[in-house]
């Protein structure tokens, strides 16, 4: 949540020496390797192996020896891509099934796109000999293909209107009350807090918009949801893609030896250890913050609005895979959105009124945002090992019951597994396959992460 990546996108582990303040250290060591890691270091690693003419047919067991970025085999629907150090469009989150079945992982990702079918062919290399789909995907794959069928899945124009219109109200509203009344303490504390659920409700519309769930064009996604985030909340598509395509990919999971996190998302040490073994990457001497991480970790998500926001800069202007016209379309809109708030605010209201105005606008909308984060993996299971798409998120996502202010409030964010038309289907593919399904209250929720950031925080 509060990690950036690296030049490359990877997180940067580094294990804390025993001086006072190393938190400190490592802290700001993962916010200056981007922009502080030269070219070299950024650089997409280089293939292994020449890649095999012809097509032929691979086992699996073949397959899974092609496991790292240099030398990366993928199966797709039983047919195998080589895409050893590829420059992929989304990041490095293309290598995190190298060597496995990646089916349904594209098909999330890649809904409605062809032209990723399309870039994918020149990859070909073969297929599978002997297809081994277990009977949960092949389950699961005659579930969503039902789904699909009946119109489930498709989205709703105008649902999406709706939410464009209300973006659009809370802000001209906020603005309006701000320019014209702006003499009234009443009147501006309800324009900060309109203007803080304005951005966070952008926030949950740009997230259906870029997982491509809006529109049938890709395209059109990416340009609707890339201004929803750069114009509302000020922050880069790029930026978002890169950490959470491979949160997704890999949601909840650590390395293979548990020494470092390959979800970015619980990537927040030396702040916050969701685990033991997160825990361990942080010395005993430097264990303070650690120690109270469930009192410090709410007042923490005030802060996490200007967080990402700052993340978005330094991401755009240090990661070379930016195409230069993305990369000047996403600084030049990020800007576009400080200075109509920022100047806004301190010309109606002056320094220190604006700068109260300020904090409660971002401060809220931050918590408000991460709040929501944090009910839906947080106090999960947390795993090394390599599970297929499907139970990896089974075994590290839960619902928040359902509700009218609920949803609204979470942008449908809180149906991480399913939705109220297909709850009863998706349950009993648990069932079947004896996988959770976990859904509760917000309350509930909220208490199981204060607990497993309590029991963690014993351990420190």
């Amino acid at each position: 949540m509060f990690m950036p990546e690296s030049a490359n996108g990877d997180s940067c582990p580094v294990l804390l020496d025993k001086s006072a303040l190393s938190w400190i250290t490592l802290f700001l060591v993962k916010f200056a390797k981007p922009v502080a890691a030269p070219p070299e270091e950024a650089a997409q690693p280089r293939r292994r192996h020449p890649k095999p003419t012809g097509y032929k047919l691979y086992t699996v067991e073949e397959v899974a020896q092609h496991n790292s970025p240099d030398d990366a085999w993928l199966i797709i629907e039983d047919e195998i891509f080589d895409v050893s150090a590829m420059q992929h469009p989304g990041g490095d989150v293309i290598f995190s099934y190298a060597g496995r079945d990646a089916s349904e992982l594209f098909n999330v990702m890649h809904k409605n796109q062809p032209r990723a079918r399309a870039m994918l062919k020149a990859h070909l290399i073969g297929g599978v000999s002997q297809p081994q789909r277990t009977a949960l995907l092949r389950d699961w794959d005659a579930m969503r293909t039902k789904f699909h069928n009946t119109g489930l899945m498709d989205a709703s124009p105008l649902y999406y209107t709706r939410k464009i219109v209300e973006l659009l109200a809370m802000i001209s509203t906020s603005l309006y009350l701000l320019y014209c009344h702006n003499t009234s303490p009443l009147a501006m504390l309800a324009s900060s807090l309109l203007m803080a659920m304005f951005m966070f409700q952008c926030g949950w519309t740009q997230h259906d918009f870029l997982h491509n769930q809006v529109f049938r064009s890709h395209q059109w996604n990416a340009f609707v949801g890339g201004l929803v985030i750069s114009l509302g909340l000020g922050g880069s598509s790029h930026w978002w893609k890169s950490k959470h395509n491979q949160h997704h990919a890999t949601p909840n999971k650590m390395s293979a030896d548990n020494t470092q996190a390959v979800d970015p998302d619980i990537d927040t040490v030396p702040l916050i250890a969701w685990s033991e073994a997160l825990l361990k990457q942080v010395n005993l001497p430097d264990r303070g913050l650690i120690m109270l991480q469930h009192i410090i970790t709410w007042p923490l998500l005030l802060v996490a609005l200007v967080n990402w926001q700052a993340q978005s800069f330094i991401h755009c202007l240090s990661v070379p895979n930016i195409p230069a016209k993305q990369r000047r379309w996403e600084m030049g809109t990020m800007l576009v959105h400080h200075a109509i708030i920022n100047v806004s605010i301190f010309y109606c209201l002056g320094l220190r009124q604006g700068l109260v105005y300020w904090l409660i606008a971002h401060c809220a909308a931050g918590f408000g945002t991460s709040f929501v984060f944090i009910q839906s993996h947080n106090a999960m299971e947390i795993y090394t090992d390599d599970k297929d798409f499907v139970t990896s998120q089974m075994v590290s996502t839960r619902n928040i019951n359902p509700g009218l202010l609920a949803d609204w409030l979470m942008g449908g964010l809180n149906y991480q597994i399913d939705f109220s038309r297909v709850r009863r289907d998706i349950m009993e593919f648990c069932a079947r396959h004896n996988l959770p399904y976990e859904s509760c209250s917000i309350w509930e929720a909220t208490a199981k992460v204060y607990r497993q950031l309590a029991c963690v925080a014993k351990m420190a």
